[in-house]
């Protein structure tokens, strides 16, 4: 997490022009969106997802357990409503404290939530918080901004990068690059207009790449919209249950176009086909994969109890690649994640 201020006042002592033009327009962002994104912090009786992990690798990694501290959330519509991820209420609460810009504090209602989405609306009691308009247009490639309000609720913070893809999570959310963490996550995604792509989402402890990797989400503005009034109606949408092969990615192969297996869960599906940490997933099904999103993606459209052919490469005894067809019939995931 990057606070912004101290960023800004990096870059604006450089005598780079360009340095100080990008601190210039982040300033700008920031203080457009102010108003918009506020800090949301919860008192749990119970928290599911705040169990103890390791990282992909087997090491224990901090971002694998849920900090205590402050998370973000976006206006998303006059009277009050304010949206974040649904990761970020979740569990059995005893209670939900919003703090807005000018830090006064309100206690939160949940209203509703969509779990596939990864998204919750909350309301406070408060009427002059000004939603961010939502923006037109999204393509691969551009600038955008993720402002959160963590861990000092009085300053956003400003993380930058692009998006990567627009076609996530089923089509419901884009990709990005820049950094998201515990603390920004529920926030607004901004292109350069101070115009809301999405709202941050989709990291849980047990996510393959953790956070602050480079491989971000963002809900879709469109998608909330769609579902806003039924959140409004205080409609809890489950998650549906989800197939499950059980990998998470290695850091690729220079030579080779694929997802290399960098882990592979143990009682999972691919250990039980056999498949080896080191492999490099070519196809699945059939359809080449390139990345991990696309074969989790070819995973959903498959189903629990599904069967399915993955080509891979594998190294042999003299370290020469050689191809296999492995036979992997899908499982429910744990957790129903």
């Amino acid at each position: 997490m990057i606070a912004f201020l101290w960023v800004a006042s990096f870059w604006l002592q450089t005598d780079d022009p360009t340095s100080a033009a990008v601190a210039r327009i982040l300033a700008g962002l920031r203080d457009k969106a102010a108003r918009s994104v506020v800090a949301i912090e919860v008192d749990r009786d119970s928290d599911p997802e705040g169990r103890t992990g390791s990282g992909p690798h087997g090491t224990h990694q901090d971002y694998y357990n849920r900090p205590k501290g402050p998370t973000s959330g976006t206006v998303i519509d006059e009277g009050g409503f304010i949206l974040t991820s649904y990761f970020n209420v979740s569990g059995v609460l005893r209670k939900i404290l919003v703090t807005a810009w000018d830090g006064a504090e309100y206690e939160a209602e949940l209203l509703g939530f969509d779990q596939s989405r990864d998204v919750a609306l909350i309301k406070i009691d408060r009427k002059d918080l000004p939603p961010l308009p939502a923006v037109k247009e999204c393509r691969q490639g551009d600038f955008v901004v993720a402002i959160g309000r963590s861990p000092d609720k009085r300053i956003p913070t400003v993380n930058h990068g692009i998006v990567s893809a627009v076609n996530r999570h089923r089509g419901t959310a884009v990709q990005t690059d820049a950094e998201l963490n515990y603390g920004n996550v529920g926030g607004p995604l901004l292109n350069l207009r101070g115009e809301l792509i999405g709202v941050t989402a989709h990291i849980r402890p047990r996510e393959p790449w953790g956070q602050s990797s480079g491989v971000g989400f963002a809900t879709k503005t469109a998608e909330i919209q769609r579902i806003l009034p039924d959140l409004k109606e205080k409609k809890r949408i489950e998650e549906e249950k989800q197939p499950f092969l059980g990998i998470a990615p290695g850091e690729g192969v220079p030579e080779l176009e694929g997802v290399e297996v960098g882990q592979v869960v143990p009682g999972s599906p691919a250990e039980k086909a056999g498949i080896l940490v080191g492999d490099v997933i070519l196809e699945f099904d059939g359809a080449k994969v390139l990345e991990f999103e696309e074969l989790r993606e070819k995973i959903r459209e498959k189903g629990i109890g599904a069967e399915a052919v993955i080509k891979v490469k594998r190294r042999n005894e003299k370290r020469a690649w050689e191809d296999k067809e492995i036979k992997v019939t899908l499982e429910e995931r744990p957790g129903g994640r």
